[in-house]
């Protein structure tokens, strides 16, 4: 099996395990608007998670990868207006992060990439990714969206550490709403004497 076979089988599983996801929030909120009682209070808000998985190899002409997605519900009577993600990538080791995104860099507006994300640059931060839903707006109540599939890559080496936080942004969300769960990774190579 070639790495990018490899790596189309793991895009699947993730696409497989998001729609799961999906469809079972969609069987509880059709439950939900069935009956005639408001929704509780713990379920009207929005909720972020991220859903990953991890390519990791022994192979030194290969590349460890993570690939993973930040899904993004709406429980709420209110529409999310100006949504923004911002990735916070903690680790000491050299990496490379990619995704379905466009930018606003005048050299790569030619690029025919189908993105509802566009990536904002004026960061100085360099373990920060910010991005602006540019999709449909706004973000109807009880509704989801994703910033899918980005990766993470990074060369095969001894050891590596890596712990990816997300925070979402909106109008109504003006300090930040932490996802639920982390992507964390640590891989410690063994001695064995």
């Amino acid at each position: 099996m070639t790495r990018l076979s490899k790596i189309e089988e793991k895009l699947e599983e993730l696409d497989l395990q998001r729609e799961a996801y999906i469809s079972k929030i969609k069987r509880i909120m059709d439950n939900n608007k069935q009956s005639e009682q408001s929704i509780p209070e713990q379920y009207e808000s929005v909720v972020a998670f991220f859903s990953y998985s991890c390519n990791l190899t022994e192979q030194a002409d290969e590349d460890n990868v993570i690939i993973g997605s930040l899904a993004i519900h709406n429980f709420t009577f209110d529409p999310i207006e100006q949504l923004s993600v911002c990735l916070v990538i903690e680790t000491d080791d050299n990496y490379q992060f990619s995704g379905k995104y466009v930018t606003n860099n005048k050299q790569q507006n030619n690029q025919n990439i189908a993105a509802n994300w566009e990536r904002i640059t004026d960061t100085d931060e360099q373990n920060m990714y910010w991005f602006q839903w540019v999709g449909k707006q706004p973000i109807e109540p009880f509704t989801s969206v994703a910033f899918s599939d980005f990766t993470v890559s990074w060369p095969v080496e001894r050891s590596f550490f890596c712990s990816i936080k997300g925070f979402i942004y909106s109008e109504n969300h003006t300090t930040g709403l932490e996802a639920m769960n982390t992507v964390s990774l640590q891989k410690v190579e063994r001695e064995w004497e």
